[in-house]
């Protein structure tokens, strides 16, 4: 499997995690990794800290690799300097510059999955006309795709049904037609990407106790549960809509597949609670596999030998079991019957 790597904004903690996932030989032999990213800004980093020994060969995206090493392909062909700390317009551009590559590759059939390390959106080059709203949107719009934001650890998945919006504008965006469609899309990344063939999914309420009869609002009673009811008669397993803090308190998760969220806090506040150091963003619904660490840029600590790698090891582990569940749903979904009708002929 050839997985491509964004380095993220250089300024801050991607390519310390990017670093110490890579320095272990065991992850290396798993797939063939491409890093975007140029020579210096990785001996830079590794110069500042102790992130072990990472041994690469420059190439081109999808040249053969010797066993053992990453492929190190740069995005920039410029010099990128390194402020640790610091969101700068030069950071912003490098880090776009290193996903739009990598995103170059997987069009020209060189990757078969993406791994993103993490950026800022308040530094990426970004216009009214054409906002950055981070990779979920900006893959799906150069993918023309419908994304699917799943949030994954052991015991948990979690997908939204509004991502980044503002908190006003996601009533409104609660259309029977937007939760069908996000339904649909979990439905099929639990099968496809999860390897769950029967997914039995939760919905969460949109108001505090799932609106308490209308006291609190009416959009369950009016728009949730006539939509939960007709999704069951179609045959989704779904259940609710469930108050999200006793849903999570009494670990109800548990018994389910999956859990759609109303919007993004209401889902990724337990979810990074629960699991913050082991859970991974999956973009789900593209035509290749996307993983990312569920954690930010970390200007803080960027630079001083501090951020955990854990989730940025888990994507890579996440991003080949995708892989892996998706070849084997292609063998499994194909054409059989010209083979069959080919076997027979010869047979007879």
């Amino acid at each position: 499997m050839r997985i491509g790597i964004s380095c993220g904004d250089p300024n801050g903690i991607g390519l310390e995690v990017v670093l110490k996932t890579l320095a272990h030989a065991e992850v290396r032999s798993m797939a063939q990794f491409y890093l975007f990213c140029s020579p210096q800004v990785l001996a830079y980093h590794r110069k500042s800290m102790d992130v072990g020994e990472v041994p690469y060969s420059q190439v081109g995206p999808g040249d053969a690799l010797s066993e053992g090493r990453i492929g190190l392909v740069d995005p920039w062909n410029r010099e990128v300097r390194v402020e640790f700390g610091q969101l700068s317009e030069e950071s912003g551009q490098a880090a776009l510059d290193s996903l739009s590559a990598a995103c170059a590759a997987i069009e020209a059939g060189q990757l078969d999955a993406l791994v993103t390390a993490p950026l800022s959106k308040a530094n990426i080059p970004s216009t009214p006309e054409a906002p950055f709203t981070g990779h979920t949107g900006y893959l799906g719009k150069r993918f023309q795709s419908k994304p699917l934001m799943v949030m994954a650890a052991e015991g948990m998945r979690v997908a939204l049904a509004t991502e980044h919006i503002s908190l006003q504008s996601v009533a409104s965006s609660l259309t029977t037609e937007v939760l069908t469609q996000k339904l649909d899309a979990f439905e099929a990344a639990l099968k496809l990407d999860f390897a769950v063939q029967r997914p039995r999914i939760a919905v969460l309420s949109l108001n505090p106790h799932a609106g308490d009869g209308g006291a609190m609002g009416n959009e369950e009673i009016e728009r949730l549960t006539p939509w939960i009811e007709s999704m069951k008669q179609r045959g989704s397993l779904i259940a609710g809509p469930f108050p999200s803090d006793g849903f999570f308190g009494k670990s109800a998760h548990l018994q389910y597949d999956g859990v759609l969220s109303m919007y993004h806090d209401q889902g990724l506040i337990a979810f990074k609670i629960l699991h913050f150091e082991s859970g991974v963003n999956n973009t789900c619904g593209l035509p290749f596999v996307r993983t990312s660490p569920d954690h930010g840029v970390g200007l803080d600590i960027a630079g001083k030998n501090q951020a955990d790698a854990q989730s940025f090891m888990a994507a890579i582990f996440q991003a080949i079991d995708r892989g892996r569940h998706h070849g084997l749903h292609s063998e499994l979904t194909a054409n059989v019957l010209p083979k069959f009708e080919q076997k027979s002929r010869r047979d007879s």
